[in-house]
């Protein structure tokens, strides 16, 4: 079954319509229902707003990320401006790195064609993402999840799916990427709405400090 080109796309009402299924695959994903319902999901922008608000947030806290990201709007700096080097000095002045500010100029050279990724396959959509400086596979696996809403995507190297992982699979140590994915595998194919449930947990299970045994 071709996933990439589905009409079907994630959305919070799908979730609840393949639930049952889903927990054919996972039994354990049933018991953060009944302790914390359904997630949402909320899906993000396209194009390149999209992958230049992750840019801006790599390896910052969400409150810096969003500061940056509202001054970056306001100055509405233009593609032009970023490849001609005219706004380097403004962007560190609104609190770009410089090594972000190539990231933005790998980003405006590369001429993605959005509107075909909608319909290339995942592998494709992932394999020509990462071909840009700065843009690393979780970016990539995040923008097929939250952008092109695909049904079947496991960030596995994603800290919080790995944590709620081990407390949801009562596993003896955080599992590793590799061993992430592994485990996912067997969640096809629904990753993606797995991953959705994980964080859903992963957040609830957090702040409640609960059990679910």
């Amino acid at each position: 079954m071709n996933l990439s080109n589905s009409k079907e796309m994630l959305s919070t009402d799908f979730i609840k319509d393949i639930a049952p299924s889903v927990y054919k695959l996972e039994k354990r994903f049933r018991l953060v229902e009944k302790n914390f319902g359904f997630p949402s999901f909320d899906p993000r922008e396209k194009g390149l707003v999209a992958l230049k608000k992750t840019i801006v947030g790599q390896q910052l806290s969400i409150a810096s990320a969003a500061a940056i990201w509202g001054r970056f709007i306001d100055a509405d700096i233009k593609e032009e401006e970023i490849l001609n080097n005219q706004a380097d000095n403004q962007l560190r002045d609104l609190g770009f790195s410089r090594q972000k500010i190539s990231y933005l100029k790998s980003l405006a050279k590369s001429g993605l064609d959005f509107d075909q990724m909608e319909t290339m396959e995942n592998e494709d959509v992932i394999n020509l993402l990462t071909g840009i400086k700065g843009v690393g596979l979780w970016t990539a696996e995040i923008y097929c999840i939250f952008s092109l809403r695909r049904l079947d995507i496991f960030p596995a190297g994603d800290l919080a799916l790995q944590e709620a992982a081990k407390n949801l699979l009562n596993l003896e140590n955080r599992p590793s990427e590799k061993d992430m994915r592994k485990i996912a595998e067997s969640w096809a194919p629904y990753r993606s709405v797995c991953a959705i449930i994980l964080w859903h947990f992963y957040r609830n299970f957090k702040s409640r400090e609960s059990t679910l045994w």
